[in-house]
């Protein structure tokens, strides 16, 4: 069996931007899921958070 990898990812809302996700990543080895996620066109706004957002329309005020 494979051991787990210490990373931890918490998905959420963006405080400000509510049609983008924002991903906290903690763990020793939250490099892992940083560089996968990063493959998959997330963007580091920070230390160990990324961004995910849809900019298919305007967001409401």
């Amino acid at each position: 069996m494979t051991p787990a990898i210490d990373a931890h990812v918490r998905l959420g809302t963006h405080p400000t931007h509510p049609s983008a996700v924002q991903v906290v990543l903690t763990g020793s080895q939250a490099h892992v899921a940083l560089m996968a996620l990063e493959a998959a066109d997330w963007s580091a706004a920070a230390d160990n958070i990324l961004v995910l957002a849809r900019i298919d329309h305007e967001e409401s005020q």
